[in-house]
């Protein structure tokens, strides 16, 4: 055996273990956009109470994605509170309160939501058969009804592992929501 072949076995199982690692992955985004930006501090609030969400759009697929949406973003941003105490802008987060003061409602509609080609996003990649997610999302005084801002939260998934399934570019928007609130709370300004 020479140097050469010992040194290709060597690097063989890193190259494919790379691979794997990039193809388990996936490529899934997620961002936010401000459609109105705050018009009070967020921070002014002590409770985030989430209520269920809609959609605009009349397929089946949407609506049961508008009616589990709520609880799905519920039960993350509690888990993100429990891997990072003490980070947090909101002293709760509710799905029903019947507090008045001081609480920040949040109500989702799903504006978009196209589950793609799971079979391209496996075999051509790149974006093909791409799966994405988009949830138009108004934050309100509770107490005045005011609005104080609305954002557009995204997650796409362009390819993984055999494809991955629709579900990963829900779970990006769901981490679109986390992001914000995290950057939210590191800045302790609206991010832009």
């Amino acid at each position: 055996m020479t140097a050469s072949s010992i040194k290709s076995r060597t690097y063989f199982p890193l190259v494919l273990l790379a691979f794997v690692a990039m193809t388990v992955a996936g490529c899934g985004s997620s961002r936010y956009t401000m459609i109105e930006p705050p018009k009070k501090s967020v921070s002014d609030f002590e409770v985030l109470e989430i209520k269920d969400f809609t959609s605009s759009l009349s397929d089946q697929d949407s609506r049961d994605l508008a009616g589990r949406f709520a609880n799905q973003l519920h039960a993350e941003v509690l888990k993100e509170r429990e891997k990072n105490p003490g980070q947090t802008i909101f002293s709760e987060v509710v799905r029903s309160t019947d507090r008045k003061d001081r609480v920040l409602v949040l109500d989702g509609v799903v504006v978009s939501f196209e589950k793609g080609s799971r079979a391209k996003r496996y075999f051509l990649g790149f974006g093909a058969g791409k799966a994405f997610c988009t949830i138009q999302s108004t934050f309100t005084d509770k107490v005045t009804g005011e609005v104080i801002l609305k954002a557009n939260f995204d997650g796409e998934l362009s390819m993984s592992f055999f494809g991955g399934s629709a579900e990963e570019a829900v779970d990006s928007v769901v981490k679109a929501y986390i992001d914000y609130f995290r950057q939210y709370f590191a800045k302790g300004t609206p991010p832009n």
